[in-house]
């Protein structure tokens, strides 16, 4: 009899462990999500060169409290940069940059706070006829184009959530209308299992029908953070040139997408300044507080 209690005891101990492991699941998670296309280093650019610019970035993402990050244009040297500069972040990128040819090793890596999330699963896919082939350049593109995703875990919810972060092909059309086709095909599979949060710099906007109708739409329904957002901050456009961009020629080119499962409370694109001189990049920042339910 004795014995029979202490099973049932056990048990009992077991589903409590269970259901509370499971709320935790079901917690809702807030956290903070910004796409900045950084930049190449490029000796043109002047006094806007990744090494006069590269603090800002570290400060931009230290002020806004951010929790996971996708940059886009980040070669390896100004990838030891970000390694150093924001040690708290754990960062995802390609496998093959190491025998990347040079001209082919920008890369568009996820930063998350290490503190905060953890990841169970990552990868890369290519844009191209050979989406698991390394380094072809896909239809008409100028360049190898490429999706980092990665699935993360909240250490204090325990909710999970997909990433994913891209650039498309700033020259070929149809490089970058098939690529976003593929990459809502791609990600259908996670998509059935995750919440999915989808960014980066599409070098399309809004007007262009034939990119961004497909990331809404495609496999499965993503939303705009812009035209979502409970409160929204800044200004309508991302790319401005270093300053130079006419303002009636300014496009939003950089989005953050969500599915169904993730309220927007705020979407912000503060407007290019300068510090001393120097600008954060040519492309401003889209920053979006969100919660997964």
């Amino acid at each position: 009899m004795k014995n029979r209690m202490i099973i049932v005891s056990l048990l009992f101990v077991s589903l409590l462990t269970f259901c509370c492991v499971d709320t935790a699941s079901t917690q809702a998670t807030e956290l903070t999500v910004a796409t900045v296309n950084i930049r190449v280093d490029s000796k043109k650019d002047s006094l806007n060169r990744w090494e006069q610019r590269k603090q800002l970035l570290f400060d931009f993402v230290s002020q806004q409290h951010l929790d996971v990050i996708g940059l886009q244009e980040v070669y390896p040297h100004v990838m030891k940069d970000i390694h150093k500069g924001l040690p708290e972040y754990a960062i995802v990128r390609r496998t093959d940059y190491k025998t990347a040819p040079t001209g082919k090793r920008a890369d568009a890596p996820i930063l998350y706070r290490k503190s905060a999330y953890r990841k169970i699963a990552h990868g890369t896919f290519w844009l191209s006829e050979l989406p698991d082939s390394a380094g072809f350049i896909g239809w008409d593109g100028r360049h190898p184009r490429f999706v980092n995703w990665a699935v993360l875990k909240s250490r204090r919810a325990g909710k999970v959530f997909c990433v994913a972060n891209t650039h498309l092909d700033n020259a070929g059309r149809q490089a970058r209308e098939e690529g976003m086709k593929l990459l809502k095909e791609r990600l259908d599979s996670l998509a059935t299992q995750y919440p999915i949060i989808l960014m980066g710099d599409m070098n399309s906007s809004q007007s262009d029908s034939a990119v961004y109708l497909p990331a809404l739409h495609g496999a499965f329904e993503l939303h705009d953070t812009y035209n979502i957002a409970k409160q929204r901050e800044g200004v309508d456009y991302s790319f401005h040139g270093f300053g130079k961009r006419a303002m009636d020629k300014r496009k939003r080119v950089d989005f953050i997408f969500v599915s169904d499962s993730i309220d927007v409370n705020t979407l912000n694109i503060p407007q290019e300044e300068q510090l001393q001189g120097v600008y954060l990049s040519d492309h401003c920042p889209v920053i979006s507080n969100i919660t997964i339910r």
